[in-house]
């Protein structure tokens, strides 16, 4: 049972080993109800998870209800059943895995080949950032290139 109990909390964690967080680890009735309160703030506009699509939104809020409800009834996780504890497990998995992967404040890290050299270098951003860099470099390409449509078309120089 002690190892059930372990293994439960550990289990959030590995559901997003990636990002290294977790948005969801439910414990007891109270501290899940502060948690899933800013878990929901949070994937409204200006959020953390604000470009999470609504049927993923819709999926996050019913495992967080169900998981309210679960520890509602037993009152905390050590009171969990078997069952319950693997149920409770994997609705934290499904809500966290959906979350991690709308982290706009996820920092993202890789390695990169310094210009003109055989080193690479590690760079870190949000993927905010990453999105960003990548809307800007797409409207100047954008920008340039109808640019040149219209030269062509107005005879160009």
């Amino acid at each position: 049972m002690a190892l059930a109990a372990m293994l439960l909390t550990s289990l959030p964690a590995l559901a997003a080993r990636e990002s290294g967080e977790t948005a969801i680890t439910a414990t007891t009735p109270e501290a899940f109800a502060e948690q899933a309160q800013g878990v929901r703030k949070e994937m409204e506009k200006g959020g953390r998870y604000e470009g999470i699509s609504s049927s993923n939104r819709q999926k996050v809020d019913a495992q967080l209800d169900f998981i309210a409800k679960l520890l509602t009834r037993r009152g905390s996780v050590d009171a969990l059943n078997d069952q319950e504890k693997v149920d409770l497990m994997n609705a934290q998995e499904e809500a966290n895995s959906i979350l991690v992967g709308y982290d706009d404040q996820r920092l993202v890290c890789e390695f990169r080949k310094i210009a003109g050299s055989n080193r690479k270098e590690k760079v870190c951003q949000t993927k905010r950032e990453i999105a960003a860099a990548r809307d800007a470099s797409q409207e100047a390409y954008r920008r340039q290139t109808s640019g040149l449509q219209n030269k062509d078309r107005i005879g160009g120089p």
